[in-house]
């Protein structure tokens, strides 16, 4: 994705739900710019950010701001770190 996002000044990627970003990218000497919280994939286009389209990247399309989500993120499969935290939590449906 960072290779993709490389190609533009500005690039976002937006969330599997198509309402966030849960990737942001600028190039050297650009600003970042970050928008957060709902509609931030609306916000990132409308300043100018690239939407970056690239298939087959559900993982990182994954955003975590629920229990359901990260049930979600958890059968795509997740980091060492992630997992061993979750592992200690009690997530029904998992």
């Amino acid at each position: 994705m960072l290779e993709a996002a490389g190609e533009f000044p500005r690039a976002f990627l937006p969330d599997a739900a198509a309402i966030g970003t849960t990737l942001l990218a600028a190039a050297p000497g650009r600003e970042l710019l970050p928008a957060f919280g709902t509609d931030s994939r609306a916000r990132h286009r409308a300043s100018g950010a690239v939407e970056l389209s690239v298939g087959g990247v559900d993982s990182v399309r994954q955003d975590v701001d629920t229990g359901d989500d990260l049930r979600a993120a958890l059968a795509l499969g997740v980091g060492p770190r992630t997992a061993a935290a979750t592992a200690r939590l009690l997530i029904p449906g998992q």
